[in-house]
């Protein structure tokens, strides 16, 4: 446990190394958020919870609480990974690797606290600056608290920040009702996602069924699981759910949102059966829509399963009084036609000097590098593999 305090405030910051201690963490990582503005679903304590189980990391954890008095003002979470031989500090949440999992990330940092808690923060990253290399901070929102205090206290340091686009996201601000939402569409819209709706009802008896039982999670989500799968084989894509370790962790995530009341979990019915299923989370007035799964048959085209589920939602959420849709990232295409906006996140890169700077971007681009070859390579090697005569090469 590692103790640093900034020049000129009363903020302790220490360092949490073990998960046990982490875990024991839980209650009070709950009460910041609730003075933490605009935090997203992504930094609560349940989705951070549920990717250290799940994605673990090798190393001691390298989370830093910042304290005013007693009382929690901020969270650092912290993990590190080594990758091109280069010690990387990121956010826990994201699971640690280069692509992040989850599609916003922040620090936790009590409202009125950001420059002090960020500055002490940094003075205990400065203290432990022979175990880092590079602080990587990913899918960070764009109207994020902790952008501009954090590159002016690492400047002040003598690191090196860059700062470049993350992931496009798409918020959706809701109307006071459907009828003035509606005003807000193209007319070919309205009318389609009006129709299809009527159309599964009046022909396939459809119907949406909130999960909402406990017992009947594990279920749902093989359900997700499976049509996700199918709706993305069908166009040659494996799908988010590919391996057991990421089916295992939104298990675990659907449970612990469920328990705290934010999961959003429905299944779409028709003909006696599930035909679609959609994975969502409640928080903060604002309903993510992290994924969803349908039929892709061309039986169920004329229903446009993927749009009536999204409308279903808007819909939904204006019912509940919500302030938000968000569509988080991914295609922006179809989810213009529902007039979300298109905004990206940012992503910061705070490098300890010149010399690891260099190191990092020279590591980068020798792997895009190496990406963009392996299909040569491949096809090098299987014209000159044995058998493979003239007549069988491309």
């Amino acid at each position: 446990m590692t103790s640093a305090v900034a020049s000129g405030t009363t903020i302790r910051v220490s360092r949490i190394e073990r998960l046990s201690d982490l875990e024991s963490l839980g209650d009070e990582w709950r009460q910041l958020e609730s003075l933490c503005p605009d935090l997203r679903v992504f930094s609560t304590w349940e989705w951070c919870g549920a990717v250290v189980h799940h994605f673990p990391n090798q190393e001691p954890l390298w989370v830093f609480a910042a304290r005013d008095g007693g009382d929690l003002v901020g969270l650092a979470p912290f993990g590190r990974r080594l990758e091109d031989g280069l010690r990387i500090l990121r956010l826990i949440g994201t699971g640690l690797g280069p692509y992040s999992v989850a599609d916003y990330q922040d620090l936790l940092l009590s409202d009125g606290f950001e420059k002090p808690t960020i500055d002490s923060f940094c003075a205990a990253l400065q203290e432990l600056s022979d175990g880092w290399d590079v602080l990587h901070l990913q899918e960070v929102p764009d109207s994020s608290r902790t952008l501009a205090p954090l590159v002016e206290s690492a400047r002040a340091r003598g690191w090196r920040c860059v700062q470049r686009p993350g992931s496009d996201v798409h918020p959706l601000t809701l109307s006071e009702s459907w009828e003035a939402y509606c005003t807000r569409l193209s007319l070919k819209t309205r009318r389609q996602v009006e129709r299809r709706l009527r159309k599964l009802v009046r022909e396939r008896g459809g119907e949406f069924v909130y999960v909402q039982d406990e017992r009947a999670l594990e279920g749902a989500m093989n359900t997700l699981y499976a049509l996700h799968t199918r709706r993305w084989s069908a166009i040659g894509k494996p799908g988010i759910f590919r391996t057991e370790q990421r089916r295992r962790f939104h298990q675990e995530v659907a449970r612990r949102f469920h328990q705290r009341g934010i999961l959003n979990l429905s299944l779409l019915k028709a003909d006696s059966q599930v035909v679609g299923a959609s994975y969502a989370f409640v928080w903060n007035g604002t309903d993510y829509l992290y994924t969803s799964g349908f039929c892709p048959e061309p039986e169920w085209s004329p229903y446009g399963l993927g749009t009536t589920m999204d409308v279903h939602e808007i819909r939904t959420s204006m019912a509940r009084g919500l302030r938000c849709v968000d569509f988080l990232r991914g295609d922006p295409h179809y989810k213009e036609h529902y007039r979300a906006e298109s905004r990206y996140n940012r992503e910061l890169l705070v490098f300890r000097d010149a010399l690891t700077q260099i190191r990092y971007q020279t590591a980068r681009f020798a792997r895009r590098t190496a990406g963009r070859l392996r299909p040569l390579v491949c096809l090098r090697n299987r014209l000159r593999s044995p058998g493979i005569g003239m007549e069988d090469r491309p």
